[in-house]
């Protein structure tokens, strides 16, 4: 009896990882998350509160595929927005370059879409410079180490952007030189890495990628690894006051950080705790969040 017993639970547990497999190989990768947020700025001008972004990240476009064929029916029914962000690691081969296009097709943006290039847009054969005329053809800004003006009302904020820190291509001085200190700065990294910086140089919000939130997150635990040099705790989401110092060892200041989970994936092909996402994010004129007494407010849908 002692035996069967032994034999039965060991055919279970092998059951339940050949589930748990098949859920993170071909459900969770595919269940694309919109993730609804807002955040605080105390010096955003009156004029941008309520502000509304689209940030996508890490699609690792290969070819017109399950995954990017939600993507497209995902941004067919979600609402117009003020200003779309694409942080970096957009395609993972050259043959990613027409699909990708086709899903951008898909973005409503008033205000423009922007893009920054992260460690993919540098490798398996993709020419950057190249790639970057092709979206720039297309009606999408490359913020490659530099920044643009976004006017509303007579108002202004700064939205900059640096290429790959991954592969040391960021230069977030180049990026902001010019741009008044007085204004308030949006930022786009690829990697969250680089916040330390951007913390040092004022900016007031930092949206980013890379790390995939770890793909991979176990209950208690969370993410074992991320992509990221500050270890698995710079997963996803938002990251503010105590909770941003607690990963870095260094007072944030004003400075605030959005990571994103990504919508594609790497290395491993599989996601288990951690769906992919893109995140609406709208701005607010006040107090953040961490002051306030309020992570940021945070609604995963899926709208079909």
């Amino acid at each position: 009896m002692a035996i069967f017993d032994v034999k039965k639970g060991f055919g279970a547990c092998l059951a339940a990882g050949a589930a748990a497999l098949a859920y993170a190989t071909i459900v969770e990768p595919y269940d694309i998350a919109v993730e609804r947020v807002e955040i605080s700025l105390p010096r955003l001008p009156k004029t941008f509160d309520g502000l509304s972004i689209l940030l996508i990240s890490d699609l690792h476009t290969r070819r017109m595929g399950r995954r990017e064929k939600l993507l497209c029916r995902i941004l067919s029914v979600i609402e117009p927005v003020d200003v779309a962000l694409l942080t970096g690691d957009l395609i993972h081969t050259v043959q990613g370059v027409e699909p990708f296009l086709e899903i951008a097709k898909g973005i409503n943006s008033a205000s423009g879409i922007f893009a920054v290039f992260g460690n993919s847009e540098h490798k398996n054969g993709v020419d950057p410079y190249a790639f970057a005329s092709v979206l720039s053809e297309n009606g999408i800004a490359p913020l490659l180490n530099r920044h643009v003006t976004i006017s509303r009302n007579g108002a202004d904020i700064c939205l900059a952007g640096v290429d790959d820190p991954v592969t040391n291509n960021d230069h977030l001085g180049d990026a902001l030189s010019g741009a008044a200190s007085d204004m308030c700065t949006l930022l786009m990294m690829h990697s969250p890495d680089g916040i330390a910086e951007a913390i040092v140089r004022g900016v007031d919000l930092v949206f980013s990628g890379h790390t995939h939130g770890g793909q991979v997150r176990l209950p208690l635990v969370g993410a074992p690894f991320t992509h990221s040099h500050l270890g698995p705790r710079m997963s996803s989401g938002y990251y503010s006051g105590r909770r941003l110092r607690g990963v870095i060892g260094l007072r944030p200041g004003r400075t605030q950080l959005y990571v994103s989970r990504g919508v594609g994936i790497s290395g491993m092909a599989l996601r288990f705790m951690c769906p992919p996402e893109i995140a609406v994010i709208t701005l607010r004129r006040g107090m953040p969040q961490f002051i306030a007494g309020k992570r940021g407010k945070s609604n995963a849908q899926r709208p079909y």
